[in-house]
């Protein structure tokens, strides 16, 4: 599995969607897991260009980023509406999530978290 320092709490926070995420990803081999792992930083790189940019949340080319995000967090598991905005909100309001998030650029989460909501108003139920 992808080594994780917040595995215990997601476990103990969520743990049916734990589970479906620890057995999508049981079905990856080590490269996989790595390459999932880069695709996720890439998206965030490419997040980061729109925000300096000053590309705006809802602009096509940020939701079309954000739509990469959401099948990106599908190899995890697969949030509703409702959930992905959480997901979104989480990385605003947990600051380990602003720190990762903004390490690529200051202010990223806040801009993700803008784009999430955008993108699954408009796509998901």
């Amino acid at each position: 599995m992808i080594e994780n320092a917040y595995e215990s709490e997601a476990q103990q926070r969520w743990p049916d969607t734990f589970a479906q995420s620890e057995a999508r990803l049981g079905k990856l081999s080590a490269t996989e897991r790595g390459q999932l792992i880069e695709d996720g930083n890439q998206i965030s790189r490419e997040l980061a260009e729109q925000l300096k940019a000053k590309v705006a949340a809802d602009a096509p080319e940020v939701q079309e980023l954000i739509n990469r995000h959401y099948r990106w967090v599908c190899n995890f598991w697969t949030p509703e509406r409702d959930s992905y905005i959480a997901l979104g909100q989480m990385y605003l309001d947990d600051e380990r999530f602003t720190a990762h998030y903004d390490e690529f650029a200051s202010g990223l989460a806040l801009f993700i978290r803008d784009a999430i909501l955008r993108y699954a108003s408009s796509n998901l139920v």
